[in-house]
This record gives structure tokens, C-alpha cells and sequence, in this order.
């Protein structure tokens, strides 16, 4: 198991949480929205309840990912979660509350009083009285993606205390990751955020579905340009081979190259040169004909070379005899 170390805690948490919220930052890319839909589904078919939520707008390229109707932008009401009374101005710099002697709490109807014994001679004014609820009910939240909490924008900044008062577990593939969760699961080496969800939920001993395997496989495709990043490994493949044995499907493959852009290679020392006898002179000079020039020239012979051994000028006269049949006698044949 890839993270089996690093998800001690968390398989403790997870068999009894009932409540998971899943945040993805903003401008997030189909990598990272598949990853948490993904959780999302797995989750769902748990019979959790889940919530998924991006302080952004769906783009019409993410359309495609199972579940990616279900992507809210609020957190869920804070009804429920722990309540913390906060009394302002009545706790000393060394945290001991000087003009309190205890606290009791009683019930009275449907109404419960909380009453706090002061020492004789102080005073316990609190300035203001504030209701937090820490957690808004939710047992784990699941962070896809983002560097910080701030990257969740308005999620975190109207949300703080369901985050900070919850068991975060931060997911990301990023080096500048400030690893603010209390389960960090942190893979720079990783080749996309799904690669690395595809191994938490296997790890977790989660089974994938299809839907959910799908959007792996499109998350992972998305970011890697169809498998042809540079930082492709052995784990990328493994993790594309998990979610196509249970179903998952590929994306229809693009050919063009995501935003991110990869390593130009010189490829002109691969072009095979031509040899040198293939190629062809651009000057071509015609060779002169012997004796073109001097046809019906009577002055003409041929040189020496041409003329056969002992062979004289034949004349255009043939001799006397020529056209008179022969006959020849045995006698003079052999």
C-alpha cells in the first residue's frame, strides 16, 4: 500500500463518520474535480452523507464527469456540530479566568442555564457572548487540490470554524502545498491529483465503482496529455489499469496538449539524410555527338580506331562475279 503510513489515523475515522464534506479549490482542472467527485461517489454509495462543494462555476469541458451536477458552492447549513459559547474579556494572559469559581449548568423546562459561581469581591462581565458551532456537523472533510485553505475562497472565509474545528484530509501533488490538514496525503512525484485519490481509496480498501474509476482515468488523462507528461511513471499506468478492470472508461483522447507545457524535442537529428549518390547535379552538361556535324560530308573517315584490321575502303561498286552462283565440288570442301 502506496500511503498505508500516512492513513493510519484516518482508517480509524472513517468507518464511523457519517458526515464528509469534499472542497476543491477554485479554477480547479478536470484533474482535480474528477478526484473529488470520485470520492464523492464512493462515499454516496456508502450511504454517507457527502457533500461536495467549489467556490467556482462548472465549465462546459467538465461536464462529462459522473456526479459533477451534485458540485454545490455553500457549505451546508451549520445546524449541528459542537457549540462553543465564547465569553470575550474575562480570561487573564496566562489563561485562568481570576473572577470564576466554577461552572455549573442546570435545566429548567426545555431551556438549560448555565451558571458560573463568581468569587466574592470580582467581577465576571464578559464583554460579548458569541455561539460558534465547530465542525457544522461534519466528521471528515476531504481538501482536493489546494495549496492552502485560503484556495477554497469563499468556502474557508465564511467557514472557518467548520474547517478548523473538523479532521481535514489535504490532497495534493503540489511541492508548495503547506500541508494544513491533519491527514496530509502529499506526492509531489505523482503525475496528477486522481493518480494519487486512486491509491488513497485502494489503500483505504475502498472498491471503485465505474462511474467513479471513470473520472480517474479522465482526471489522470486530462493532466498528463493522454500519458505523455514527462512525469508519467510505472504508478500512473498501475493506477489507469486499477479503474479499467472494474469498468472505467477512457476519455475519447484528444490530440491536442492541456495548458501545461511540455519539454520541445529536437526531433530533425531523427530525419534520415539522403546519401550522397542520390543526389542529383542541378548543371547536366550533353555530351557531344561524334561526327553530327559532318553527315553528307564526303571529306569524312572514319579514325583509325573505327576502321577493322586490314579492311580497306569498300567500294559502293560491287565486283563482276558477284551476282554469278557458284558451285562447289567435294573435292574442295574440307
Amino acid at each position: 500500500m502506496k500511503y498505508d503510513s500516512q492513513l493510519t489515523e484516518l482508517k480509524t475515522l472513517l468507518p464511523t463518520a457519517k458526515n464528509i464534506l469534499i472542497a476543491i479549490p477554485t479554477a480547479a482542472d478536470i484533474d482535480k474535480l474528477a478526484a473529488g467527485l470520485s470520492l464523492f461517489l464512493l462515499f454516496e454509495s456508502q450511504g454517507k452523507n457527502v457533500s461536495v462543494v467549489c467556490d467556482d462555476s462548472i465549465r462546459v469541458g467538465q461536464a462529462h464527469l459522473f456526479g459533477v451536477d451534485h458540485v454545490g458552492k455553500t457549505v451546508s447549513s451549520t445546524e449541528g456540530g459542537n457549540l462553543t459559547l465564547t465569553l470575550e474579556g474575562v480570561a487573564a494572559s496566562d489563561g485562568t479566568v481570576p473572577a470564576l469559581e466554577k461552572l455549573d449548568w442546570s435545566t429548567q423546562g426545555n431551556n438549560l442555564n448555565l451558571l458560573f459561581h463568581v468569587l466574592p469581591g470580582q467581577t465576571f462581565q464578559p464583554a460579548r457572548i458569541i455561539p460558534r458551532y465547530q465542525g457544522s456537523g461534519f466528521d471528515l472533510i476531504f481538501i482536493i487540490g489546494a495549496l492552502n485553505l485560503n484556495s477554497l475562497g469563499a468556502l474557508y472565509q465564511q467557514n472557518q470554524n467548520t474547517f478548523l474545528g473538523t479532521h481535514v484530509v489535504n490532497i495534493d501533488n503540489a511541492s508548495a502545498n503547506t500541508s494544513f490538514g491533519a491527514t496530509n496525503i502529499l506526492d509531489v512525484s505523482s503525475a496528477s491529483v486522481s493518480e494519487i485519490t486512486c491509491n488513497v481509496i485502494l489503500d483505504l480498501g475502498l472498491k471503485l465503482d465505474e462511474d467513479s474509476a471513470s473520472n480517474l482515468v479522465a482526471g489522470i488523462f486530462d493532466k498528463t496529455g493522454n500519458l505523455i507528461a514527462p512525469n508519467v511513471s510505472a504508478d500512473t499506468y498501475m493506477a489507469v489499469a486499477s479503474c479499467l478492470r472494474v469498468g472505467g472508461r477512457k476519455p475519447g483522447v484528444s490530440t491536442s496538449i492541456p495548458s501545461q507545457s511540455f519539454p520541445q524535442q529536437d526531433l530533425s537529428s531523427l530525419i534520415p539524410k539522403k546519401p550522397a549518390f542520390a543526389q542529383v547535379s542541378q548543371e547536366y552538361t550533353t555530351p557531344p555527338v561524334v561526327g553530327v556535324n559532318n553527315v553528307g560530308d564526303d571529306s569524312f573517315q572514319p579514325s583509325p580506331e573505327e576502321r577493322p584490321v586490314e579492311e580497306g575502303v569498300v567500294s559502293e561498286t560491287p565486283e563482276p562475279d558477284w551476282l554469278t552462283p557458284k558451285i562447289f565440288k567435294g573435292s574442295s570442301l574440307g
